[in-house]
């Protein structure tokens, strides 16, 4: 309401303007014509009047000179005695000096200089010696008419001179009257022209003045619409272009210069307003690392995808990728490196796809691409798309340099093809992370496509995966014993094996659980029930004076020796169930301990000092352990079953076995070999100095109460 009024008073004052200029140019003009009008006509009043007086002036003249000829034809009558022919005198007289004061005035009238300034001394002349000779006829009258008379006489010459000059001047008064009053009509006629341009001209320059403002104002109001229609159709632009609104902010005063202030604090609150929905969208839809969408956004272009597929008939592809080996180069040189390293990634991938595709990350190190418009037919459109993953693999397999630093990774990518709106999009990403599984899990840096059989090990996977959450929750794990005996086969003690009784499923294999629970790491929970277990167990066979002695080894996988109060869950239970340390032995296996070999040292030295002995596990299947052997606290080598289950027929794996008891043994370290299933593995490992056995010869796993009563069968015998 108030911006309107402001803008009709924009448009107000030049046309108040205009009306009160055109008000004053007219009561200037009427008052000048009145004032000139005025002039004329007193001068016409006085011209008429030197004319009347002039025309009046004989007659009066005349009156006199026929009243002193009658006063002299009555003095020689002797009608006329001498007072009345005195008092005659001095009526003269005064009459003579009326009319002289008239013709002075009549000779000084401007319209009579204007005429004929020598007919004026003339006539004052005559009229002066008329005057002198009346006067001095009346003066001897009474004495001697005789002598007045003659003086009468030649008062009537310069009377009939004063006559003949008074008509000649009151017909040029007449005259000049007459052009006089035609002049001061002319003149007032040019001046009512005159006041009449003058205001035609100044209505017009004011006309032209309000036109200006009018288009000055309009220009402004025009510069005023285009920004607001510019800030209404702007949809993209954060920051919107009003230079001519900025101009007017910094050169206009008052209304225009407020309402500009207005304008680019409303386009700056737009333009605010528009850079956090651009931040929120970003947010939103975008990976703040690389700039890609996320997998929100992808979700909603790839269900574009499959919908113009549909319409189309033409296939589509998704190529799900993961990078080998980043977590290690993540975890060795920094998330600095690793971030660098993601960022360059995305930028190859950019350079290998057409405009059409879609690409996106959605995990930490998995990327998503999309492909539309592969034909109609399978078999090329699946050509198409392993040309397009091995040009992407190819370029992603180059070495990045990074901050002056090399550093190499390879993509595992699984690939999935579809059709239409036959399956949504969370199956086809899910069909997608499948056959990436399947490639890395088979031959990193490799391309795999979607098998159903793939998807159907996955699910079947997932199922097991909360399966196994619920069994640790509700108790469906148990400890199986295995048997390990010296050369003379007596006890020794045992190693701890976890097995699952699943309430449908029964007996689950280790080696179908325990992986998993490496992934998804209920591998620590496990191992902190698997501790607690033990101790437990090692309890109540120091309760037993024929088990008392027993050794009890477990596993404790890399994961939950890496977490920080590893040391504490142990002592704690030695302490809680009154255990001798000793007959805990913790077997941990190389790759646990080469991955962070200070931080291993430290928490192992710890444990030495409780008591506590380790073994290591696996033995001989890695190969960088060797440098680490003489820094770890170890107490035994565990040799694996790999070599010994060919020991028989394989004398490389003789000379394997050989090399690592040889080497044990100048450690000062105790060997122990898995699965010894034969009398003939057995008494090769006694020939070359293993004295320590674990394996089906000597006994299977079993659960507790199997184990304590064959293992009191075994000492009974």
């Amino acid at each position: 309401m108030k911006a309107s009024r402001t803008i009709l008073l924009l448009f107000f004052w030049p046309v108040l303007s205009v009306v009160l200029v055109a008000i004053a140019i007219g009561y200037w003009s009427l008052t000048s014509l009145k004032s000139q009008y005025a002039d004329n006509h007193q001068k016409q009043l006085g011209d008429l009047q030197v004319v009347q007086q002039a025309a009046i002036f004989s007659g009066e003249i005349g009156r006199i000179h026929q009243r002193v000829a009658g006063a002299i034809d009555a003095a020689y009558k002797g009608d006329l005695s001498d007072v009345q022919l005195y008092f005659l005198h001095a009526s003269i007289v005064d009459e003579l000096e009326l009319l002289n004061k008239k013709v002075n005035d009549l000779a000084n009238s401007e319209l009579l200089h204007e005429v004929n300034h020598g007919s004026v001394i003339a006539l004052q002349e005559n009229f002066h010696q008329y005057r002198r000779f009346i006067i001095m006829a009346t003066d001897i009258i009474a004495i001697d008419p005789n002598v007045a008379s003659g003086y009468v006489q030649r008062a009537q010459e310069n009377f009939v001179q004063f006559s003949l000059y008074t008509q000649r001047i009151t017909n040029l008064l007449a005259q000049r009257a007459e052009a006089r009053s035609n002049e001061g009509f002319d003149t007032q006629e040019q001046f009512f022209l005159s006041v009449v341009l003058i205001g035609l001209i100044g209505l017009l320059l004011m006309f032209l003045l309000a036109l200006f403002s009018a288009g000055l104002v309009s220009r402004k109001m025009l510069v005023i619409a285009d920004a607001l229609s510019v800030m209404a159709r702007n949809d993209h632009q954060v920051q919107i272009p009003m230079p001519q609104i900025e101009r007017m902010q910094q050169t206009s005063n008052g209304e225009f210069g407020r309402i500009a202030t207005a304008l680019l604090s409303f386009r700056d609150a737009i333009a605010r307003r528009k850079q956090a929905e651009a931040e929120a969208f970003q947010l939103a839809f975008y990976d703040p690392l690389t700039k890609l969408p996320n997998r929100r956004l992808l979700t909603e272009r790839l269900n574009h995808s499959m919908m113009v597929n549909e319409r189309s008939g033409q296939h589509g592809a998704l190529l799900y990728f993961d990078l080998d080996h980043f977590k290690t180069i993540n975890d060795a040189h920094g998330h600095k490196t690793g971030d660098q390293l993601l960022i360059e990634v995305a930028k190859r991938l950019k350079s290998c796809l057409r405009d059409v595709d879609n690409l996106a990350r959605v995990g930490g190190d998995e990327f998503v691409v999309t492909l539309e418009t592969l034909g109609s037919q399978s078999r090329h459109a699946a050509n198409k798309v392993e040309q397009v993953a091995e040009l992407i693999r190819e370029q992603l397999n180059q070495p990045y340099e990074i901050e002056g630093a090399r550093y190499f990774t390879s993509p595992s990518v699984g690939v999935v093809i579809f059709q239409g709106l036959t399956e949504t999009t969370d199956d086809l990403l899910k069909h997608a992370e499948t056959a990436m599984y399947g490639a890395k899990s088979t031959d990193r840096n490799s391309i795999s496509f979607y098998d159903p059989s793939i998807q159907k090990e996955v699910e079947q996977r997932a199922t097991l995966e909360t399966q196994l959450h619920e069994a640790i929750e509700q108790n469906q794990l148990e400890l199986y014993y295995q048997l390990q005996v010296d050369e003379h086969k007596n006890p020794i003690g045992a190693e701890a094996l976890i097995r699952w009784h699943h309430p449908q499923r029964g007996q689950v294999s280790p080696a179908d659980f325990i992986p998993l629970a490496e992934e998804t790491g209920q591998i620590k929970a496990m191992g902190r029930w698997v501790i607690e277990k033990a101790c437990e167990q090692l309890r109540d066979w120091q309760n037993q004076a024929h088990l008392s002695n027993l050794i009890l080894a477990i596993n404790v996988s890399a994961k939950q020796f890496k977490e920080p109060n590893f040391v504490d869950q142990v002592s704690q239970n030695i302490q809680r169930y009154g255990i001798h340390a000793g007959r805990l032995k913790i077997e941990l296996t190389e790759s646990t301990i080469i991955d962070n070999i200070e931080e291993t040292v430290l928490k192992m030295r710890q444990l030495r000092e409780l008591g506590v002995k380790f073994s290591l596990d696996d033995f001989g299947t890695g190969y960088s352990s060797l440098q680490y052997l003489k820094r770890l606290p170890l107490d035994q080598i565990k040799i694996d079953q790999t070599f010994v289950r060919d020991i028989v027929q394989d004398p490389d794996d003789v000379t394997i076995v050989k090399t690592i008891i040889a080497m044990s043994q100048s450690l000062g370290l105790d060997v122990i070999a898995e699965g010894v299933e034969t009398q003939e593995q057995r008494d090769i490992l006694l020939a070359n100095g293993c004295h320590h056995y674990q394996g089906y010869f000597f006994g299977r796993p079993c659960p507790v109460e199997q184990f304590s009563a064959d293992l009191v069968g075994r000492l009974a015998v």
